[in-house]
């Protein structure tokens, strides 16, 4: 009896692994469906038929598969926002250090250095002010000025903007309201902690956010030198 009942518990293991091995290619074959469309990023119409007939030959919920999938691809476009965003906010804080550092220490001090955080609409005072408010310290004496750093990687076309209208027009407020001068300082090129040129802009000089390459001649600074404030002229060079 002992063989019989192996023979028989041989056939019935035998029949199971076929079974498996039926469904096992199935299986692979769905979720390299799913894997190309997460690389792809889109789920389009003919991939949705194609995962609804192998889920259901597999007995899967189609449906609920297919939801997943949307799930996933939404939360992996706003993961990529936000890698954006961060990258974006990365090379911004990068140039305002490069600026900073142009700045001897002996005789500037920051009196305020902005962040751009807000959640909802909602943000400090500070946010809608130039990046970086400093003073040059001679003796007892003090003269205020404030910078808003800008860099652009590789504008194209002639013409390039540094900032938003609305921007410029908040800035230009502020300096009437404080009484002091404010320049933009944009880097054109290279690297944020390394702009391949750089640029000294005057607030009153400034009607539109948008110059033409040849007249930002006259504004253009050495890269390797440092920045100083003539508090005589209250020009920044």
């Amino acid at each position: 009896m002992l063989p019989i009942s192996l023979i028989i518990l041989g056939g019935i293991l035998l029949i199971a692994g076929i079974a498996l091995l039926l469904r096992t290619p199935k299986a692979e074959s769905l979720n390299q469906i799913i894997q190309a469309v997460k690389a792809d990023g889109i789920l389009t119409p003919k991939e949705e038929q194609l995962i609804r007939e192998v889920a259901q030959s597999e007995g899967k919920n189609a449906d609920a598969t297919i939801a997943q999938i949307r799930k996933e691809l939404e939360e992996s476009e706003e993961e990529s926002e936000s890698e954006l965003i961060d990258v974006n906010q990365k090379a911004g804080l990068d140039f305002e250090k490069f600026v900073v550092q142009k700045f001897d220490k002996k005789y500037f001090q920051i009196r305020n250095w902005a962040g751009d955080k807000y959640v909802e609409g909602r943000y400090a005072d500070t946010t809608t002010q130039p990046d970086i408010q400093l003073s040059l310290k001679l003796g007892a004496n003090s003269y205020p000025f404030a910078v808003e750093c800008k860099w652009r990687s590789e504008p194209k076309g002639d013409f390039i903007q540094f900032t938003e209208e609305d921007q410029l027009n908040r800035y230009k407020i502020f300096a009437k309201q404080e009484n002091y001068p404010v320049f933009i300082v944009l880097g054109i090129g290279g690297k944020p902690s390394s702009p391949a040129e750089l640029y000294i802009l005057p607030m009153q000089d400034l009607n539109k956010p948008v110059l033409h390459r040849a007249a930002l001649g006259k504004y253009r600074k050495n890269v390797d030198k440092d920045f100083f404030f003539d508090q005589e002229s209250k020009a920044l060079n």
